[in-house]
């Protein structure tokens, strides 16, 4: 009888751990399906983003990272910002106030520009992500080279200074083969740096607004030194702190001849 009750034992056993293989295994499977892998990562830079599923129905609030897969939406408000990452080594920020979604045909990813734009940061192997914007469609690199060269251009939105720009802001081309719009463009690129500052401010003093202005030397490498707040209307000492770390986190292009001492004003409000 005992022997009977083991082999017993022993078959309940082996059923139960072969159901639970079968379970693993089409599970794994189902993983593997075409359009079930993610198309991207993203992460939080800064601000407020919502990732949006289930055709728009479902929207949840990205504190951190994420991943996205066909269909899927990102949302960016005023002071939001997010960056994509592919695995075919593009990595693309969402700019604040946008709407994306991600499509896939084939071995492409699309992202589909429904409102506010996107910047690449860093191209990839050609071909594997395109961008849509108005209907037309553009492979990421052609869209970025391409096609935004030719749309107008906005230099630090809610950050440039409203007056005109002194002679020592920066203004017309420099000397060195490095031009303004050179350096204008590396900064716009560090958008992200400056406002995660002045967020850091307003946990810290809610409403705060002001300005301030960066003076900082180029060297031909493209490094920055010499960066110290030139003036400021925000009396912080860790926001003027992290706004000079910002800047000197800064690459510029390498140039040739001597180095380059700027000033760069900046609005927070």
């Amino acid at each position: 009888m005992a022997k009977n009750n083991w082999l017993i034992a022993s078959l309940i056993g082996f059923g139960i751990l072969s159901v639970a293989l079968s379970i693993f295994i089409a599970s794994r499977t189902e993983k593997q399906k075409p359009g079930e892998a993610p198309l991207a990562r993203i992460e939080l830079n800064l601000g407020k983003v919502f990732v949006l599923r289930k055709n728009m129905t479902q929207k949840e609030t990205l504190t951190k990272r994420a991943s996205l897969f066909a269909l899927d939406s990102v949302e960016t408000g005023p002071d939001g910002d997010a960056t994509m990452d592919f695995d075919s080594s593009y990595r693309i920020r969402v700019e604040e106030n946008s709407l994306v979604t991600l499509d896939e045909e084939s071995d492409r990813t699309v992202i589909i520009i429904k409102r506010g734009d996107v910047q690449v940061e860093n191209f990839g192997r050609e071909g594997t992500v395109y961008v849509s914007r108005d209907g037309v469609r553009w492979t990421a690199t052609d869209y970025e080279t391409n096609y935004k060269k030719q749309a107008p251009q906005q230099s630090l939105p809610d950050l440039a200074p409203t007056a005109d720009a002194s002679p020592e802001m920066i203004s017309g081309r420099v000397e060195g083969g490095l031009t303004s719009e050179a350096i204008q463009e590396t900064l716009r690129l560090q958008r992200a740096s400056f406002f995660k500052c002045y967020t850091q401010l307003l946990q810290r003093t809610p409403g705060v607004v002001g300005q301030a202005s960066i003076s900082f030397t180029i060297e031909r490498s493209g490094k920055v030194y010499n960066a110290e707040i030139a003036s400021s209307t925000i009396n912080d000492a860790n926001f003027k702190k992290c706004l000079i770390d910002a800047i000197r986190r800064v690459d510029f292009k390498s140039f040739t001849g001597d180095a380059i001492s700027t000033v760069f004003p900046l609005k927070f409000e």
